[in-house]
């Protein structure tokens, strides 16, 4: 039951976004481009800027956060833009997805609400960022480290499209929002025909394609986060509650977390 469930909630989940979180190519759908520009461009409201300062200083404070926002702010074919949004809350999304003509990813757009400081995503898809929520009060943890490792999540997006092969992510997409819409017409069967065709020509079903691509993000914040808060007295409360997420909910991920630098820390074994 627990499955169905989960499933459900994910398949509505990807459904709810997926209007905004397709990758857009906009060069192939006749967009305007204005001067090229590369590294990375950071649009944030004046009333918004102290706090979006808060949340990359406490990403830039570890060297793999470093690296990850270095890899693309000395990037000298490649744009990322990072919004933080006034219309968002707690989220975040990565979208707006360009490729140029030998179909290379030139562009992407992170956009962050304007209170990702707060609010902890559902352990299914995200066991890493749920680990840092405070459900029971034995500890706290700063509301701008759980910021800066939404960012660090949505960066994950970006290095996974950047290295997939973009006509294929574009196609996957396109089947997706077929399948989807179908789905949301036909009263929610999945064994509708026409879905079971889409499924076995993308060779999974939509739901396996979106958490694929959530769970090596949430690897991509592990990363970050077991070195940003290694020292802190908190640590091995978030890391019992990781593994505990990463085994209830990520199952078939569980060897590509534990290559993670220190998730066996044998402090933390007790």
């Amino acid at each position: 039951m627990k499955l169905f469930v989960g499933f459900g909630l994910g398949l509505l989940f990807v459904l709810s976004t997926f209007s905004t979180a397709l990758a857009v190519d906009n060069r192939a759908n006749g967009g305007e481009k204005g001067p090229v520009q590369f590294g990375i461009e950071e649009v944030v409201p004046p009333e918004l800027k102290l706090r979006y300062k808060r949340w990359k200083d406490e990403l830039l404070s570890t060297e793999f956060g470093r690296t990850q926002w270095e890899s693309y702010a000395n990037n000298k074919v490649f744009l990322l833009r990072v919004v933080v949004s006034s219309n968002r809350k707690y989220g975040a999304g990565t979208d707006d997805f360009e490729w140029d003509d030998n179909g290379t990813l030139v562009s992407a757009t992170i956009t962050l609400g304007k209170n990702l400081d707060r609010g902890y995503p559902d352990p299914v898809y995200y066991p890493v960022m749920n680990s840092l929520g405070t459900f029971d009060g034995i500890y706290q943890v700063s509301g701008d480290i759980l910021a800066s490792t939404k960012i660090v999540h949505e960066i994950g997006h970006v290095n996974f499209t950047v290295q997939a092969n973009g006509l294929v992510f574009r196609r996957q997409n396109k089947l997706m929002a077929s399948y989807n819409s179908i789905f949301l017409k036909n009263g929610y069967d999945t064994s509708d025909s026409r879905l079971l065709a889409l499924a076995t020509e993308l060779g999974a079903k939509p739901i396996e394609i979106w958490e694929d691509r959530e769970y090596q993000s949430e690897i991509n914040a592990m990363r970050f986060l077991m070195e940003r808060i290694k020292k802190e007295a908190f640590f091995c409360s978030v890391f019992h509650r990781m593994r505990r997420n990463i085994s209830d909910y990520a199952q078939r991920y569980k060897a590509e977390f534990a290559q993670v630098p220190d998730i066996s820390l044998s402090a933390c074994e007790n």
